[in-house]
Formats: C-alpha cells, sequence, structure tokens
C-alpha cells in the first residue's frame, strides 16, 4: 500500500459549537456521493485530510486539534471494538467506525457521519499496520478493569448472536480471520457490508450495540495478530 505521508498537525484552541449554516453546509458535504469508493489508497487520502482540517473555513478545528501525536492514534486501529466512555447512559462498546462515528456527529452535527467517519478509520487503519490487535487495550492508555468486563459481556452477546444469526452457513473460525476493518477490493467498512448481509432475520444497523457485539465476537478471536492494511483481513470471502 503507497505510504500516506502526514500533514504538520497543529494544535488549535477550542471553538464554540458551530452554527446553523455551518451545520447545513458540513451535512451537504458529508451526504454528497464519495469520489473513493473501492479505491482503499483514496480512502486513506481522504481520511488523511479529514484528519488534519476541516472543510469549513470558519470552523477549523479538526481530528488532530485534540489527537495531535502521531505515536498515540497508532494503536487505536487494533484497539477496537472497546467500550467508549460517554455521559451517562451512552457509554457502549464501539467499533473504531462507530467511535469515530460518533464523534463527527458531536463536532460536526452533519445529517450523515458516514462519509468522514468511513475516511478517518481508513487513515487509522492504515497508521496502525503491523501492531496487535488488542481489542479493549490502547498502548498508551491504563487497562480498566470494568471496561474490559463490559467488552467480555459484548463478546458473549455477539457470540449469542452469531450462533443464532449465522452459524447456520459460516463457521466462525474461518470467518474471523477475514472479519473487522474494511473489504480491501470494495474499500467498504465491515459494519455496512454486514448490515447488507441477512442471513437471517431483520437487518443488523451499522451502528448499532449489536453489531459491535457481533464484531467483539468476532475480533476476539484474532488478538494478537497483526493489523494490515486495510484494516484486519478482508471479509470478501463473505457472500452477500
Amino acid at each position: 500500500m503507497r505510504r500516506v505521508r502526514l500533514a504538520k498537525w497543529r494544535v488549535g484552541p477550542p471553538l464554540a459549537r458551530p452554527s446553523r449554516a455551518t451545520r447545513l453546509l458540513l451535512g451537504a458535504l458529508l451526504s454528497a456521493p464519495v469520489a473513493w469508493a473501492g479505491d482503499w489508497e483514496a480512502l486513506v487520502a481522504d481520511g488523511e485530510r479529514w484528519w488534519s482540517g476541516s472543510p469549513v473555513l470558519d470552523r477549523p478545528v479538526a481530528c488532530v486539534t485534540c489527537h495531535y501525536a502521531p505515536v498515540a492514534i497508532r494503536g487505536w486501529a487494533g484497539s477496537f471494538p472497546k467500550v467508549r466512555p460517554m455521559p451517562p447512559p451512552h457509554t457502549r462498546v464501539m467499533t473504531l467506525l462507530q467511535a469515530t462515528a460518533e464523534a463527527v456527529a458531536r463536532h460536526y452535527g452533519p445529517r450523515d457521519a458516514r462519509p468522514a467517519a468511513i475516511a478517518i478509520s481508513a487513515f487509522l487503519a492504515a497508521r496502525g499496520v503491523g501492531l496487535p490487535i488488542t481489542p479493549g487495550v490502547t498502548p498508551d492508555q491504563p487497562i480498566f478493569p470494568t471496561r474490559m468486563r463490559a467488552l467480555a459481556e459484548s463478546v458473549e452477546r455477539g457470540r449469542t448472536l452469531y450462533v443464532g444469526r449465522c452459524g447456520a452457513c459460516h463457521d466462525a473460525a474461518t470467518i474471523a480471520p477475514r472479519a473487522g476493518g474494511f473489504l480491501r477490493t470494495t474499500a467498504e467498512p465491515a459494519e455496512i457490508f454486514l448490515e447488507g448481509h441477512r442471513p437471517a432475520g431483520p437487518p443488523i444497523s451499522w451502528n448499532s450495540l449489536a453489531m459491535a457485539d457481533l464484531l467483539a465476537y468476532l475480533l476476539a478471536h484474532r488478538t494478537g495478530e497483526s493489523v494490515t492494511a486495510g484494516g484486519p483481513p478482508e471479509v470478501q470471502g463473505v457472500s452477500r
């Protein structure tokens, strides 16, 4: 994969909540058709732009405004799914894409946070290539036992969900090595792919706790393996 060169990161002052006009403009930008469909390198490059700068001239805050240490963010991709602490009662286990979408929605308020979140998640996955997959554990942060217990409960819920929904057609040991991250052939996140994959029952929303549980179960099989280009290996072996 082509090496993505990072822009110089700078830290700016905290900014006020964006105006209604800014939110509308962001909503239009984030809802527009994306040009990187199926192109992993273009997706990563787009994510680096989102990470490094705001698309709105009068709203210069960006991800790097707060998360300015390049070494620290390298371990993020491999640490998901994990508990994302938020104001009660919203703390829950999230995938990388879900947590990124939550942050985009909270800071910018677009109609659809997915385009920016997908690109930023791809950028973070590319940064983490070669580091181990450690669900719930970020290398530069302490381990919180309560969060690890919550993740273990998520894994168990995911196991139950997998057995009832997927187990009749797919063996978990076979599927797990191809679960999580992005489909390399289409640059599609696993969450979006699985939302449209309906082996039994109603669809599972890409941003739901159930989706996080399912991927927590599958990624638990891969603890200790390396993050690869496109995140953990692609799920292209699973047909719609």
